[in-house]
């Protein structure tokens, strides 16, 4: 039995405080003599383009809560590894035939694996057109011609997105039946194991990700006498992340595993007693989540032209943020938190320059409101008005 639908007093306040801030923000935008039309557009795109990446990222945090209620904490490390994997395969394309194949090789038989497990590949000429696919492709690829960002982008997403169901297989399915405190504290040494092994791996020094692609050359359009100067990347990010959406989207509400998905988040014993493979669900999710935030990887990469190994501690815990105020759990939710947090941080930086230095604190700070008077998130379920 639930309460009556009259809005809650946290709804109420969260309002209040949304409009109080829509008047501070209209008052201090009026108040800037410099604050040209142009200028609002440039801030928009910048914002978008960045709560994008922090959506994607969350995705992967909401999706893995969702199943089993577990904080991956080792995300942003796989965020860390998709933008690795674009950049060597950008760089050091096109590679001999020998090393092409021993690469092949490996990243083709760890990937076919993968697929089997997830999907069930049990047709011998099925399973041997995907296989013949993606070897050949891969080594194709690798061998003959020097990768495009997209070309890097679709082989990054496939090995992140192994290296996502082997973090689960490795680190956390052992400890399924574990306390969760087990569980939580190993994906917190998955971390730091992911930042060291990545440093020892590809050096401790930032590299600059400068490879020629069509989404680093300056666009500029004009508004009246004014110029907006951008580039391509500002507007592949938000078309990605919306096409990539709208398929887990489809995946998630249409096909046979995304509602074996979605009946494992609501009971997994219930659904494992109905014959669901709660093991493959939880593989499946991951090697979701890790293809989202492979996809933000690489994109943020070429956003801010550099990698290390330690790139994916800040955007890692942001996009948990993002996930904890949208709502941890729900995929619009995680949507709406990270593109949130993108325009407060934009904005911050360019309406109040003299604050541009505690950026990070003003998502921080509105994580704290939410779990005060929202702990459920924006778009989460308020379980304090069940009966």
């Amino acid at each position: 039995m639930t309460a009556s639908k009259n809005p809650s007093r946290s709804t109420i306040i969260s309002l209040l405080v949304g409009a109080v801030f829509v008047v501070l923000l209209g008052w201090r935008i009026a108040s800037l003599e410099n604050y040209t039309f142009a200028r609002i557009i440039q801030d928009f795109l910048n914002a978008l383009t960045l709560g994008s990446l922090y959506a994607l990222i969350a995705l992967g945090y909401t999706m893995v809560y969702g199943i089993i209620r577990l904080i991956n904490f080792a995300h942003g490390e796989i965020f860390m590894l998709g933008a690795y994997f674009a950049f060597y395969a950008m760089t050091l394309t096109p590679l001999n035939w020998a090393v092409s194949l021993l690469i092949t090789i490996i990243l083709g038989g760890a990937v076919m694996l993968v697929l089997r497990s997830l999907f069930n590949l049990e047709e011998p000429k099925r399973t041997f057109v995907l296989a013949l696919l993606i070897f050949a492709g891969t080594f194709f690829l690798l061998t003959f011609r020097k990768l495009g960002w997209i070309e890097a982008l679709a082989l990054s997403m496939l090995a992140t997105g192994t290296a996502g169901v082997l973090l689960e297989a490795i680190a956390y399915r052992p400890l399924r039946g574990a306390p969760r405190e087990s569980m939580l504290i190993t994906a917190i040494a998955a971390s730091f194991f992911l930042q060291n092994l990545g440093q020892l791996l590809f050096g401790a020094r930032v590299r600059g990700f400068n490879a020629e692609t069509v989404l680093n050359k300056p666009l500029s359009f004009h508004i009246g006498q004014e110029t907006v100067y951008f580039t391509g990347i500002l507007v592949v990010v938000p078309l990605v992340t919306a096409v990539l959406l709208w398929v887990l989207n489809l995946f998630v509400s249409k096909t046979k595993l995304g509602k074996a998905m979605r009946a494992t988040a609501q009971d997994a014993e219930v659904a494992q007693m109905m014959g669901v493979n709660v093991n493959q669900v939880i593989a499946l999710t991951f090697f979701i989540g890790s293809i989202m935030a492979a996809a933000a990887g690489v994109m943020y990469a070429i956003r801010f032209g550099q990698i290390h190994p330690l790139m994916g501690l800040m955007p890692g815990i942001k996009a948990f943020t993002a996930a904890v105020i949208g709502g941890i759990g729900s995929l619009p939710g995680a949507v709406l938190g990270g593109l949130l947090l993108g325009f407060i941080e934009i904005y911050v930086v360019s309406l109040f320059p003299t604050l541009s230095a505690y950026r990070d604190v003003f998502a921080f700070v509105l994580l704290i409101l939410i779990l005060l008077f929202r702990p459920s998130g924006l778009v989460g379920e308020d379980l304090t008005e069940k009966v």
